[in-house]
């Protein structure tokens, strides 16, 4: 069925008056039977922002992004990401997340209600990622609620509302979204059978490449400005940097229909030209992890999908279905409106058949065996207990559901809301009409080289080191001619009694002096993803952990680190640092409460994790208090 397409049936006599809201990271999309896509905030799509004024009132969408401008710290682009989370931080006020959601699906209610001419909804369907278990689910229906929603509310898995539009067959989702990459196979009932998630993949971590990608050809030309704009601490280095990275974005969405693009630069930067070709080198190692995920993930389902469908704006990259048509041997379904199509396939769902996760706390990602090293998202911090009756006093500026007098109700809600119930859905499934025919699906089987019984380390989504308990072994002493040369490192397996080997002590310096340091065959933060070699962890002082990783290559090292601070969803410090006869870089960045620095050493196969857990004060983290951390009592001295 094309993205627009309504379905409407028969209850008691009259047409059932459905409403869809997919509310994702970047955008919100709403559709409504017998009528279409709404236009909302003027179009169909309102950018999925808030911004909070300094007397309360919270503005959404569009007019969030205009307001940006006059005070960043008041503006939240992509609530959705801090579903984890009680609060953002807004200027100096901490609003509840449910707020911020119940905002947004206020503002959509506003579009809504003119079209209904009178009559109430009977059923409001909001979708979500298929992943999400009962406590983000809770979070957002009970937002809904507190934005004045009535009638019976239906939560909608985003792959089983694609797989609606697909008809009865087997099918694969491939979801490429502003946040994360996920990908779920659904046999012909639309159950799904299997999925997994990529946390660093998504349409924001194309955006930070290519700023980082700008900032290597550009930053030697004014290295402080260039830092301004990567760590701004003034209203005018955040207008600069809010400014550049909707430049970044635009440029992105051209480059899927130009050759190049010019993106214009803040002052004193010349505008600079990006090419097609550059944005595509940038971006194909993610999409080739991410069809082998898609590989994967098919595996685990036991059934081969007639259909790749491919969902979320970022999927009109023509790399993406590329890189599908060379890795699959498949010619994925790409429809005319990505954007649109989850909201739309949430119209035609049958609920009776709707399953749901039924546990949190899952892990979200799954890593393709066929992969040997794997980006990391530093801070994604697990999920809260909803309170659905909690609200701040912070009116919607035309954007309020009639009757709340500017202000979100306040029901009292159980927080549960069931997906049962029996209407029959009498229109048909449909196949999207661009894709005639049907495709070989060549999924191949994995055959990568096994691997290796390496000490290994394992990273993932935010969470704390395990603690180890500290042994005190002999220790290797560094002066002048003893420091090992680049070639040794190479071939430097031999460990003393805390596990380091000579260029693992040269690079932790005097940090295994204060003991807390044991070779590890695994150390462990919530996601698993692994990175191989040799591993030492250490529990320093006030929350702080580092890991040194000896890897068989200067290039595995330098990939790994690159992969981590990919990760990065946040401002970024960068900087360079030299000690004990070595030289480097570093990158840091802080996320709900958990900082996260990675550091190399230049020509040397080995990489550094400093990582550091606030329990208390966790918005008040900033990269700079782990970068100063790392300068004082991490980077080993001369």
């Amino acid at each position: 069925m094309p993205c627009g397409t309504i379905n409407r049936y028969a209850f008691e006599g009259r047409t059932v008056r459905i409403l869809s809201v997919d509310l994702g990271t970047a955008n919100t999309v709403a559709v409504l039977s017998g009528h279409g896509v709404v236009d909302v905030d003027g179009g169909p799509a309102m950018p999925s922002s808030v911004y909070l004024d300094e007397d309360g009132t919270l503005r959404v969408g569009r007019e969030a992004e205009r307001r940006s401008r006059q005070d960043p710290s008041r503006y939240e682009a992509n609530p959705k990401r801090l579903i984890d989370k009680a609060t953002i931080k807004l200027g100096d006020q901490n609003l509840p997340v449910n707020d911020a959601l119940a905002a947004i699906y206020a503002r959509v209610m506003e579009s809504v209600t003119p079209l209904l001419m009178g009559a109430q909804l009977d059923e409001i369907r909001l979708t979500h990622p298929a992943e999400w278990g009962p406590s983000r689910r809770n979070k957002l229906l009970s937002s809904a609620r507190l934005a004045g929603m009535t009638g019976e509310i239906v939560p909608v898995p985003e792959a089983i509302a694609v797989a609606a539009l697909g008809g009865g067959r087997p099918l694969a989702v491939y979801d490429f979204g502003a946040d994360t990459f996920d990908v779920s196979v659904l046999d012909a009932e639309h159950r799904i059978l299997a999925d997994g998630s990529l946390p660093d993949v998504g349409g924001l971590d194309v955006d930070q490449a290519l700023l980082e990608h700008i900032g290597r050809s550009v930053s030697h030309k004014d290295p402080a400005g260039w830092q301004r704009l990567l760590r701004p601490t003034t209203v005018e280095d955040h207008r600069a940097r809010l400014g550049l990275r909707e430049e970044l974005r635009l440029a992105k969405e051209d480059l899927s229909e130009l050759p190049q693009v010019e993106v214009l630069m803040p002052e004193p930067f010349e505008k600079v030209v990006i090419t097609r070709a550059e944005l595509e080198a940038l971006i194909r190692p993610s999409l080739i992890r991410s069809t082998e995920l898609l590989i994967s993930t098919v595996h685990r389902a036991g059934v081969t999908p007639e259909h790749v469908y491919l969902v979320g704006g970022s999927c009109r990259m023509p790399l993406v279905a590329q890189v599908i048509a060379e890795k699959v041997g498949i010619v994925p379904t790409n429809p005319d409106h990505p954007e649109t199509i989850v909201a739309s396939g949430a119209q035609v769902v049958d609920k009776t058949k709707i399953t749901l996760k039924a546990e949190d706390d899952k892990p979200k990602f799954v890593e393709p065996p066929t992969v040997v090293t794997a980006p990391v998202s530093p801070a994604v911090s697990g999920p809260h207990p909803v309170n659905p009756n909690v609200s701040g006093p912070n009116p919607v500026v035309s954007g309020s559901f009639p009757g709340t007098s500017g202000s979100y109700p306040n029901p009292a809600t159980s927080g549960a809301y069931s997906a049962s119930g029996s209407y029959p859905v009498t229109a048909p499934y449909a196949v999207n009409p661009n894709v005639s025919g049907s495709y070989p699906m060549n999924f191949p089987q994995q055959t990568g080289p096994k691997k290796k019984d390496n000490k290994k380390i394992l990273l993932g989504a935010g969470g704390a080191v395990v603690a180890v308990a500290a042994i005190l072994g002999a220790v290797f002493a560094f002066s002048g001619p003893d420091l090992p040369s680049a070639d040794e490192c190479k071939d430097d397996t031999t460990q003393d009694g805390q596990g380091f080997t000579r260029c693992l002590r040269q690079l932790a310096g005097t940090v295994p002096d204060g003991g807390g340091c044991e070779k590890a065959d695994s150390a462990q933060i919530t996601g698993m993803v692994e990175i191989k070699g040799t591993v030492v962890t250490c529990t320093i002082r006030d929350g702080y952990s580092v890991q040194y990783v000896l890897t068989d290559s200067v290039t595995g090292a330098m990939n790994n680190a690159d992969s981590i601070a990919m990760s990065f969803q946040t401002d970024t410090v960068e900087a360079d640092w030299t000690g004990n006869g070595l030289e480097g870089d570093y990158r840091a960045a802080t996320s709900s409460g958990t900082g996260v620095l990675v550091f190399t050493a230049k020509n040397r196969p080995m990489l550094g994790i400093l990582t550091k857990n606030a329990e208390e004060n966790a918005d008040e983290l900033k990269p700079d208090e782990i970068a100063d951390f790392f300068e004082k009592s991490v980077q080993p001295g001369e």
